[in-house]
């Protein structure tokens, strides 16, 4: 079997296209005064701005505005897109000048996102013959019950879908895709409303540029007359595979790949331009609003899948366009859910493009973080530092010829400029004007242009806690190709945005195939980077293993948050998917996600093509769908169901993973269920008492270690599930509740601090009857110990404890620093030096070394 090396990078063009795609260009500049916005960005930009900032050849760009409390948007010309957020459309001039009338509103701009079946729909339980099984009749569900999405809507923003593949036709050969925003084409003029409501304008001009609508109608009337060239397009394929592993038939019940909703309506839109370039995040939020507002026109309740995301970003949700995103759910918002893939940014492989570092400077010290590239002739790099609550940090920019910006002061910002390079740091989130969002904490580096290949360092001077992500575009990142990336990565705090936000759900991957024959009967499949004994990093053999049905994704992005939240809330089978093919994107088109190389060197480029209607891909990008899918399902049993209540329903009736998990925080608490959802969701489940057993429920962890500065709790997620009864013997565990809850407790002590036992703050809630979160904070100045997490029901363990080591950062949790004597120090375990990462530096006090030291965790 020919095998796939270094998948995760080649997610990177083929499944999940998941963060930005352009970064600035700064002019040379040390500006005075305020600390730039997102209007001061683009005046720094100039003519590149719209490169950065919108799609390619946009006249405009998009913009977010906070509005002060009781400030009306229209008072501003303005019209508000989320509770006191209003969005600016204009010309980069027009956007300077509003900023400059307006000096005291914050302005975000942020650039593009990029985008993130056979086996998978059995491995999820989805009912057989669309038909619910023996155990959810039997939970009080009619037996004749049809639950396959029929009257919700799954709503997909993507690169569009192919309607005139079968599995989106109905038995009639009708379409069911009942609207469809395409913004890479220019209006039909059909739909003029919905057109000047959703569409792209020219700033000046008020004029549609792009957006065509089509209704159910329009696109059967093409289908009938036969010529189908003028239709929507999707000759990227990705929105085409992801539509159908949430609501594709399956060619009309023909085919085994069929989707988990095969009978919802779908509702698309297309958010690329005519080649195939994801459009700005402007472009996606009011593609997201076309979906919402489509269903809701239709009477119907809905879940948007979005398989998109950015490594950019302070990772803590606090964005304007993530909060307009989540704006759309919510209690508020019956009948309205969210779906995000998590991202697949969680490999740490050197040819996966590490984007995560986890770095604790300590009080005094500056810290070199390495970033290798190959080099650029056209590209720019975009590094985002997110700084722990109490942290003071000075952010600079070393080349490989020296220093570019001595590290600037927070709440400064400052800039450089060569023949061929641009280069500039702001550092600060607490003024108003701070393109860091007010509620975070944080700095931005960036550099564009040409610049030579080597090693370049973002210099942290001070004192705290601090996670780096890095981001390249053009040819600073070659999929496939050159280098790019963190020296050494840090898988943990990799989910993307706007997966980071708390109230949307977000999607892990699980192996679920491990391989395929191509549409030539050649046999391929993926392969596992191997990693050292300790699992922080790569194998120094650089060696790889097969990978094992059933275990998370290894490029999966992994959680907490930088608050935290433990996330992905949920895992879904990813690779391999086989689903739809759109027939624009059949190989060798060059915009496909399925034209690819062989692995063996072979001209064929038809590798990931399985059939002529149906083809295989990787990613988070499909897994995320499943879900979606499934709560369609949902939806149709209960069309008022919250954002809330549907992650309830995911969480409580979700199963073990099939495969091990050896790291929780890239796993998520459980795997889709579709059936136990289900059975949740009937009125027995809330009546019926059913006790927990410890050989079926089990604990997550949010994170791998604690943070050892007291500033950011722990999450642990207790699924507690009742063995099956003894009328049902056969049936899986179910989930657990109608008990006395001061009958359950969560228990977190501290081992090995060497005093008194630690004050450990607990607090629980209860999410569903099978699901209890618990959060957990630590105080300050623990590190070096290890804190042991448990549940107990009637006072007994109810589920298998985990332990873990309270440290400064990853690189103290997971490599164990040996006292020789004094203050020298070594490691136990081979680590990098301060060159070539960050977190591992010879402190200048034994007092201060001492507070990260740890035992050894695996």
């Amino acid at each position: 079997m020919r095998r796939f090396k270094g998948l995760a990078r080649l997610l990177g063009v083929l499944s999940a296209l998941a963060s930005l795609t352009a970064a600035p260009v700064f002019a040379q500049t040390r500006p005075s005064g305020p600390i730039p916005d997102g209007a001061e960005l683009v005046r720094l930009l100039g003519s590149r701005a719209t490169l950065a900032f919108a799609s390619p050849n946009s006249p405009g760009i998009g913009a977010l505005v906070r509005l002060p409390p009781g400030q009306p948007a229209s008072a501003l010309g303005l019209r508000e897109v989320a509770p006191g957020i209003a969005r600016l459309w204009d010309t980069p001039t027009g956007l300077i000048a509003f900023g400059q009338a307006h000096p005291e509103l914050p302005i975000e701009v942020a650039p593009r996102m990029r985008l993130l079946l056979d086996a998978a729909t059995s491995l999820v339980r989805v009912p057989k013959s669309a038909r619910l099984e023996r155990e959810v009749a039997a939970s009080g569900a009619p037996p004749s019950t049809v639950l396959d999405g029929t009257g919700a809507v799954v709503g997909i923003a993507d690169t569009g879908v192919d309607v005139t593949h079968p599995d989106f036709l109905d038995a009639t050969g009708r379409t069911r895709v009942a609207w469809l925003l395409d913004l890479g084409a220019p209006p039909r003029g059909k739909w003029p409303a919905l057109e000047q409501a959703y569409g792209l304008t020219d700033p000046t001009t008020g004029a549609v540029t792009a957006g065509a609508v089509w209704s159910a109608n329009d696109i059967n009337d093409v289908l009938s007359a036969g010529n189908t060239a003028g239709l929507p397009q999707d000759s990227v394929g990705h929105g085409t595979l992801v539509a159908s592993c949430a609501a594709g038939n399956g060619s009309g019940g023909k085919s085994v790949y069929q989707g988990v909703a095969p009978r919802a309506t779908i509702v698309v839109a297309r958010i690329v331009d005519s080649n195939g370039n994801l459009l700005g995040n402007d472009d996606i939020l009011r593609a997201v609003q076309f979906l919402f507002d489509q269903a809701d026109s239709l009477h119907l309740p809905i879940v948007v899948n979005l398989s998109v995301g950015s490594d950019f970003g302070p990772h803590d949700g606090t964005t304007a366009w993530e909060e307009t995103l989540a704006s759309h759910v919510g209690p508020s918002a019956p009948g309205h859910i969210l779906v995000v893939a998590a991202g697949n940014s969680g490999s740490i492989a050197p040819q996966d493009s590490p984007v995560h570092e986890n770095v604790y400077v300590s009080g005094g010290e500056t810290t070199r973080v390495a970033i290798v590239t190959s080099g650029a002739q056209s590209g720019g790099v975009d590094v985002w530092v997110a700084m722990h609550a109490g942290a003071v940090m000075s952010v600079g920019l070393d080349g490989p010829d020296g220093t570019w910006i001595s590290p600037v002061e927070p709440g400064q910002s400052a800039g450089e400029m060569t023949a061929d390079s641009q280069a500039a740091v702001v550092n600060g989130s607490e003024p108003a004007e701070s393109p860091v969002p007010s509620q975070s904490h944080g700095a931005v580096v960036i550099w564009t242009g040409k610049w030579k290949a080597g090693t370049y360092f973002v210099t942290l001077a001070g004192s705290g806690n601090a996670d780096l992500y890095v981001q390249g575009d053009g040819d600073a990142e070659v999929p496939g190709g050159a280098a790019f990336g963190f020296a050494h990565g840090v898988r943990e705090g990799t989910v993307t945005l706007p997966a980071t936000h708390p109230a949307i759900i977000s999607v892990g991957c699980t192996i679920s195939k491990t391989g395929w024959r191509s549409i030539n009967q050649s046999p391929f499949g993926i392969s596992v980077p191997l990693l050292d004994a300790v699992g922080g990093m790569p194998d120094p053999t650089g060696g790889d293993r097969s990978p094992i049905d059933g275990e998370p994704c290894w490029f999966s992005s992994a959680g907490p948050t930088l608050t935290g939240l433990q996330k992905p809330e949920l895992a879904a089978p990813g690779a391999v998917i086989v689903g739809a093919l759109s027939s624009q994107a059949i190989p060798p088109v060059a915009t496909s996600i399925f034209t690819t190389s062989c692995p063996d060197g072979r001209a064929d480029q038809t590798c990931q093509q399985v059939d002529p209607l149906h083809a295989a891909s990787a990613g988070t990008s499909f897994s995320a769908p499943l879900v979606a899918g499934a709560v369609a399902v949902l939806l149709q049993n209960n069309s008022a169901m919250t954002q809330a209540e549907a992650l309830a329903l995911l969480q409580g009736g979700a199963h073990r993973l099939r495969g091990p998990a050896p790291f929780d925080d890239q796993s998520g608490v459980a795997e889709l269920d579709v059936l136990g959802a289900l059975a949740l969701a009937s009125p027995q489940a809330s009546t019926s008492p059913a006790l927990p057993t410890r050989a079926d429920s089990w604990l997550t962890l949010g994170a791998e270690f604690c943070v050892a500065d007291g500033s950011t709790p722990l999450q642990a997620v207790i699924e507690l599930r009742s063995a099956a009864t003894s009328s049902n013997a056969s049936a899986p565990p179910v989930a657990a509740g109608g008990f006395d809850e001061s009958r359950f407790a969560v228990y977190a002590r501290v081992d090995g601090s060497g005093g008194a036992p630690a004050a450990v703050s607990v607090s629980i809630s209860r999410s569903s009857p099978g699901v209890r979160i618990a959060s957990i904070l630590i105080p300050p100045g623990l590190g070096g110990s290890q804190l042991t997490v448990g549940a107990t029901f009637d006072g007994v363990d109810v589920v298998q404890s985990k332990t873990l080591p309270i440290a400064t950062d990853h690189w103290n949790a997971d490599y164990v620093p040996v006292i020789a004597g004094g203050c020298t120090v070594s490691s136990a375990q081979p680590k990098p030096t301060n060159e070539t990462r960050s977190g591992l530096m010879l402190l200048v006090a034994c007092t201060a070394f001492l507070g990260g030291l740890r035992s050894k965790r695996r």
